[in-house]
């Protein structure tokens, strides 16, 4: 008898293995039957379903999951060139028209990145530079392209292929290559012009200033000239009083201290000079005392 439970307890046990599956934390498990969609298990743990290859299951991950597909080329409204680089966050909401619109994650992936390419260049496309790049008020530029993003993008998909997008976000912006070289070549030139207007503003700066230190130079000079003029004339008339009060006092005396300053401008150091015995400055030199002659007088 007991032989015979044995195939028996086999064939239940294989059964048992066949109509019995899980489900994990953060995942629904689709049960289909003969390749379709026949209901949702929800909760984690063991179950039961009809053995396969009647009945199959699929598990569908219900965690958030992040989309970062190639950055792309996009026209702004003002006609600029941006490479952008994006991505997305979203989970499966209803997992049955996730399964039939999309079948796995790969290809929900594929899905979403067409849909993400295709609202990034609408969205930028409705906005200039300026306002992508602004940061005035109280929402930045990028905030509300991130808002405008999810709402296109769960637009398209939530309803389409049972999703929920939770965020759609800009995570850079930059110009392609060739039109960074414009945009620096632009810049470099703005910036030249600027140095050149504070280059010409200092110039002009240093022209006058230059221009009023002249014309105070030559104020000063010209006061200065004409002080120098008035001293000397004040000296030579001076020179003059003093020369004629001299003269005046002892005639002999001035000529002849004027013939030895004659004399010493005439003739420098070390000096032969010959001159005829009638010449006057040999009278001034003979009629002088000598040394001896002046301390004996004394």
């Amino acid at each position: 008898m007991k032989r015979r439970w044995i195939p028996i307890a086999i064939i239940a046990v294989v059964l048992a293995m066949l109509s019995s599956f899980q489900v994990a934390e953060g995942s629904y498990g689709v049960v289909m039957r003969f390749g379709k969609p026949v209901t949702v298990v929800e909760k984690a743990g063991l179950h039961f379903k009809l053995p396969s290859p009647i009945d199959t299951v699929v598990p569908i991950d219900m965690r958030m999951h992040l989309l970062d597909p190639e950055p792309g080329t996009y026209l702004t409204e003002d006609k600029k060139n941006l490479l952008v680089d994006s991505f997305l966050v979203w989970s499966v909401a209803d997992p049955l028209l996730y399964y039939r619109a999309v079948g796995s994650r790969a290809g929900a992936d594929a899905r979403l990145s067409e849909i993400v390419r295709s609202v990034v260049g609408d969205v930028l496309s409705s906005y200039d530079f300026e306002a992508i790049v602004s940061t005035d008020g109280e929402k930045s530029g990028l905030a509300q392209i991130a808002d405008d993003l999810r709402a296109a993008a769960a637009n398209r998909a939530e309803a389409t292929m049972g999703l929920t997008i939770h965020s759609a976000q800009v995570k850079r912006l930059n110009f392609p290559d060739q039109n960074k070289r414009a945009v620096f070549s632009r810049m470099e030139s703005e910036r030249q012009a600027i140095s050149a207007g504070f280059r010409a503003q200092g110039k002009e700066e240093y022209d006058e200033i230059k221009a009023k230190t002249d014309r105070e130079e030559a104020e000063l000079l010209a006061a200065a000239r004409r002080t120098a003029t008035e001293l000397r004339g004040t000296a030579r008339a001076e020179s003059a009083r003093i020369y004629a009060e001299a003269y005046n006092a002892d005639p002999e005396l001035y000529a002849f201290l004027r013939s030895l300053e004659a004399a010493e401008s005439a003739f420098g150091n070390d000096s032969t000079i010959v001159l005829p015995a009638d010449h006057p400055l040999l009278k001034v030199l003979s009629d002088f005392p000598a040394p001896s002659q002046v301390e004996g007088g004394e």
